[in-house]
């Protein structure tokens, strides 16, 4: 798994894992490794290595703080694609969350460093697109109902709508009920959940963790599914 930075001394592992694509049955040649670690004020430390080079030329790596109630406070991310879509070829940026205060900072195409300011609801969630951020939201946006909420969505692919889009919806997404999931020889006790308007399902732990995602698209199914899994430490 590579990383942005090493782990340090403070920090102690509280759980990790890796997550595999196939399409229409085939492997993909993409993963997202992630890992845990606890800090001793009780804040967590969320390393993701997405890394899709031998598939669509995309790599993200990216660190992420969160408070000891679970809430972001910030993400520091290198995203490379070599397809340079949309203009993004490099991208550096902090993103700091603070009382509905965005901060960005930025080196876009190895430009200067640049930086920005947003304001966001006090009860905006934030909508990190990595599976390793997606089970509590997704579980958060089931509960909000047919009650509007601001998502809030960071965005690194595409220079117009960096650093990221702020809509008001209703939920976009159901509980189904609970299920178990089989991982090899593994079985998961886990809640699913339903999109109403695309063909997904997303299978979620006791810890908040997606264990399986299933997908459809122009009648290709793509499923994905944790391996090497320590679940996060309670």
């Amino acid at each position: 798994m590579r990383y942005l930075h090493p782990v340090q001394a403070h920090e102690r592992f509280v759980g990790g894992g890796r997550y595999c694509f196939t399409k229409a049955g085939a492997p993909l040649p993409r993963s997202e490794s992630w890992t845990r670690h606890a800090h001793p004020d009780g804040e967590t430390f969320i390393r993701v290595d997405m890394d899709a080079r031998a598939d669509d030329g995309k790599s993200l790596l990216l660190e992420a703080l969160q408070s000891q109630a679970g809430q972001l406070a910030r993400l520091d991310l290198r995203y490379e694609s070599e397809r340079f879509e949309g203009g993004v070829q490099q991208l550096r940026a902090t993103y700091q969350f603070d009382s509905g205060l965005l901060q960005v900072g930025f080196s876009l195409n190895g430009a200067e460093r640049q930086y920005a300011e947003r304001r966001l609801p006090a009860d905006a969630l934030i909508d990190v697109p990595l599976l390793v951020f997606r089970g509590p939201t997704i579980a958060r946006m089931a509960l909000r109902g047919a009650a509007p909420f601001f998502i809030f969505v960071p965005m690194y692919e595409h220079t117009q709508l960096f650093p990221g889009a702020l809509q008001q919806i209703q939920s976009p997404v159901e509980f189904v009920g609970d299920d178990v999931i089989l991982l090899g020889k593994r079985a998961l006790h886990a809640r699913r959940y339903r999109y109403l308007d695309r063909a997904a399902s997303y299978w979620i732990d006791a810890h908040g963790v997606i264990v399986k995602r299933v997908s459809a698209f122009k009648q290709q199914e793509t499923i994905v599914e944790i391996s090497n899994y320590v679940p996060p430490a309670s």
